[in-house]
């Protein structure tokens, strides 16, 4: 599973190989950026974590589900991976975009929950 929106402050231990949320914002617009975050919004439930977490660029608001993990089979990325790209101008991995409009912003409706991958994507982030 390829990780995208995934920040190292999200983490409590140290996340090295993870971008900085704070150091991704971009000042290039993504002209469809509402509809890859549509496209983010209906993935699959991986991984389901209740409970808000905070913003981390803005600590009056707060996230519901916010660590739970989302996927189309291909990409890993948390609920609160959809706010920072919906709310900031944070980059987003060109291969990425790439994949998204490759699939014109419909993710795949058969991801196998029980493929062995979502296994190692979970132990990874939590």
């Amino acid at each position: 599973m390829k990780p995208v929106g995934i920040y190292r402050e999200m983490f409590r231990k140290v996340r090295d190989e993870l971008p900085v949320l704070r150091a991704s914002g971009t000042s290039q617009p993504i002209e469809d950026r509402g509809l890859v975050a549509g496209y983010m919004k209906a993935g699959t439930p991986i991984f389901d974590v209740p409970g808000d977490v905070t913003d981390l660029i803005d600590p009056a608001k707060s996230i519901r589900s916010g660590p739970s993990l989302v996927s189309d089979g291909v990409w890993i990325w948390r609920v609160d991976s959809i706010h920072y790209l919906e709310n900031y101008s944070v980059q987003i991995p060109a291969e990425f975009l790439d994949h998204v409009r490759g699939r014109n912003y419909q993710p795949s409706s058969d991801v196998d929950v029980a493929d062995p991958r979502f296994d190692a994507a979970i132990a990874a982030y939590f």
